[in-house]
This record gives C-alpha cells, sequence and structure tokens, in this order.
C-alpha cells in the first residue's frame, strides 16, 4: 500500500482591503519603514542571523557523539557519559555542559527530536517559540500575522481491513506502506556519486526564506522554491497496530510524523483508518450483532432449542419453549460487540428468526392441521 504523495504547493495569498493610489502606496511604504526601522537596522547590522543560524548551532548527534539512528537508550547512556565527564562540578566546561544539557533536550524529545531532523534548528526555533507575528508590516496593515509555525507536510491516509473477530477481542495486527525518505548522508551535490547514494533520486524542492531590500534601510523576507540539496529514496515502513476490543468500522489510528518526507519540512503523520471485513454469521450495527436463524415450522410451532458460535468461539444458548412468529426477533443481552473504551460492558446479540415452510403437504396433513389447528 503506498503512501498518496501530496507534493508542497506555494499558496499566494492576496489580501486587498483598499485600493491605494500611487500617491498613498509610497506613503504607507515610508509609514511602515519607520515603523520597523529599528529591526531591521539591527537585522543588517547582525550580518542576517537567520541565515548563518544552523552553522552557529551545533548539532546535537555531534555534540552527544551519537548516529542519527541511535536509540532512546543509546541517546541516554551517551548523555550521562559526557554529563558526567563535563560537569562544572567536577572540573568541566560550563559552556560545554550546557551544550549537552540541550542537545539531551532535543534528542530525547519524540517531538523535538523529528522537527530538529526535518527542520533543523530554524525549525525547531520556530517550534518552541510558536511565533506568531506578521511576516511584514503589509500584514500587519492588511489583516496578517496568522501562526507561523513549523513547516509540516500533509497528512496521508491509509485503509487497513481488520476482521470482525479482531475487533471483538482485539488483536495486533500490522501493514506495510511505502513512503518517500530523505537520505541524510546524501547532502551536497558531491556525495550524489557516492556508492551509498547511487540508488536515491531527486527531492521535492526546498522552501527557504530569504531576504530581500524593497527599499533603502527596509528588508523583507519572502519564501523562494529552490532545489535541495539532499537525495530521497522510497523504502517500507511497518505501521504496527493494537486493534482495541470494540473499535468502531472506520476508527482511526494516528501514526505521528510516519508520512512521506521532504528536505526542510517535517512530515505529516499517517492516519490508519480500520475497515472492518464483512462476516458469514454477523452484522454489526453500533455495539449490537445481528444474524438470521432458520427455523423448521415444526420448531416454530412447538419450540426448540439451538446454540450460535460466538466470535471468541463459546457457545452461546438459544431457546424457546412457546411458539415462534416468523421475522420475530430474540435478544441475547450481552453478547453484542464489547462497548468500545469499556470492554466489560457488551452490546445485544439480535437473531431473526426465519420459518422455513414445507412446500407441501398431502391430505392427511392436511386433514391433521384443520383439526389441530384454531380456525
Amino acid at each position: 500500500v503506498a503512501v498518496v504523495r501530496q507534493e508542497p504547493t506555494m499558496v499566494a495569498n492576496t489580501r486587498c482591503s483598499a485600493v491605494l493610489s500611487r500617491t498613498a502606496l509610497p506613503l504607507l511604504v515610508v509609514f511602515a519603514a519607520t515603523l520597523l526601522g529599528t529591526t531591521m537596522a539591527g537585522r543588517k547590522r547582525g550580518g542576517g542571523a537567520v541565515a548563518t543560524q544552523e552553522s552557529e548551532q551545533p548539532d546535537p548527534y555531534k555534540v552527544l557523539e551519537v548516529s542519527r539512528e541511535a536509540t532512546d537508550q543509546e541517546i541516554k547512556k551517551a548523555f550521562r557519559k559526557l554529563s558526567i565527564k563535563n560537569h562544572p562540578d567536577k572540573g568541566g566546561d560550563k559552556v560545554e555542559f550546557q551544550k549537552i544539557q540541550r542537545a539531551y533536550e532535543i534528542l530525547s524529545n519524540e517531538e523535538l527530536r523529528m522537527v530538529y531532523d526535518h527542520a533543523g534548528h530554524e525549525g525547531l526555533d520556530q517550534h518552541e517559540k510558536g511565533q506568531n507575528a506578521p511576516a511584514s508590516p503589509f500584514d500587519a496593515f492588511f489583516g496578517g500575522g496568522q501562526q507561523r509555525g513549523v513547516n509540516k507536510g500533509p497528512d496521508a491516509k491509509v485503509e487497513m481491513q481488520v476482521t470482525m473477530e479482531d475487533m471483538y477481542n482485539g488483536n495486533d495486527v500490522s501493514m506495510s506502506i511505502k513512503r518517500r525518505v530523505v537520505c541524510r548522508q546524501c547532502k551536497g551535490r558531491e556525495t550524489w556519486k557516492t556508492e551509498a547514494c547511487r540508488e536515491c533520486s531527486d527531492c521535492p524542492p526546498e522552501i527557504k526564506m530569504v531576504q530581500q531590500q524593497v527599499a533603502p534601510g527596509f528588508v523583507v523576507q519572502q519564501q523562494q522554491q529552490v532545489p535541495s540539496e539532499y537525495r530521497c529514496k522510497n523504502e517500507p515502513k511497518e505501521l504496527k497496530v493494537t486493534v482495541e476490543k470494540g473499535s468502531p468500522d472506520g476508527h482511526e489510528v494516528r501514526f505521528k510524523g510516519a508520512s512521506e518526507q521532504s528536505p526542510g519540512q517535517v512530515p505529516g503523520d499517517v492516519v490508519l483508518g480500520l475497515k472492518m471485513k464483512s462476516h458469514p454469521v454477523f452484522t454489526r450495527k453500533g455495539n449490537d450483532l445481528h444474524m438470521t436463524m432458520e427455523i423448521s415450522l415444526k420448531e416454530a410451532l412447538t419450540g426448540f432449542t439451538r446454540t450460535v458460535k460466538q466470535l471468541d468461539g463459546r457457545e452461546i444458548l438459544v431457546e424457546e419453549k412457546g411458539i415462534t412468529g416468523p421475522y420475530s426477533t430474540k435478544v441475547v443481552l450481552g453478547e453484542g460487540m464489547p462497548v468500545h473504551g469499556v470492554p466489560s460492558e457488551s452490546g445485544k446479540l439480535k437473531i431473526q428468526m426465519k420459518v422455513k415452510f414445507p412446500k407441501s403437504l398431502n391430505p392427511d396433513q392436511v386433514e391433521q392441521l384443520k383439526t389441530l389447528l384454531p380456525s
């Protein structure tokens, strides 16, 4: 089952709350530049802090001396070793110790680690700060300033078929999907011809923030699509699901960050929907199970005793000592589906009775029935 790819697209939102004349527009630019002059000047004096942010902050994997594939246990072990060695109370360097603590803070947190792996320090800072500021003075005037969190890719929806028995009893199931992943060791065109990168192909373009001077002393940031320095490839991803007792048909399980990857972007989630297969005996309506039982005319008039095999293998006794009308329904309490989230409670088993009539009667049988049955 392949995840449907949805390439990121750049959407330009045009906001226009008023028609600006040729004389009003320059005045607005001057006014906006005046408001943000201090900020923009600070950015210029800072030598482009946004552009050099990645190089100023250390790679947490290198700080802890672990690989990008390191397990939680390996990361914790490396942190303990380095923190003891570099602790200021034992003669270690305080700055180095703080770097170790920060690296562990990132890599020990599943969400922060995922953001860093796919969006670097810039994406991590955006994620932690939760920026909520206008991207430009024009956004401030024309209703901008929406939340600008970390760049995240689209979610992908897949479907897995499970049996009614799985949903009744609970079960662990799995399925495999194919998704695009970024080859982290294939960064830079000089690495593309190496053995490790031969099977990789092009990645989708990246969206970068670039600074552009639109007037003296007035610099704005805008998004720009650029070719990626990374390479990508398709690889399988196993999704393991615990089907809980009583899970409803269509129940969704979310796998965080398991969707397709693109450079500079946190991958979206895979949303797996559980689709219940049809059953030869039972149909399900909410927490109730429905079935049809066929009995003879004799059983309908004189009573019967039958057994029904439940979804967990038990035999359920169904008994009637009186008369059973055609298409009447017998209800067995507590023998439906377990209630999801409250497995100690169950719905009902509803059995519709279907009476099988004889195709013909001989004259003697007809006379006997006339005598026995009331008019």
